[in-house]
């Protein structure tokens, strides 16, 4: 078990490290939307979202 962990732990590491990353960054970019939104009274809703109903 302990040989296992030593080969892909670097490997498990950066994929946890890469899910964080993407995560963040797609929380900041829907923050930074929202904030750019904020005073104009646009509502943004997905294309699909008509399709959907």
């Amino acid at each position: 078990m302990r040989e296992k962990f030593r080969r892909y732990g670097m490997a498990i590491f950066f994929l946890f490290l890469v899910t964080l990353l993407m995560l963040l960054g797609t929380l900041g970019v829907k923050s930074f939307g929202d904030k750019m939104l904020e005073g104009t009274g646009v509502e943004m809703k997905p294309r699909g979202d008509n399709l959907a109903q």
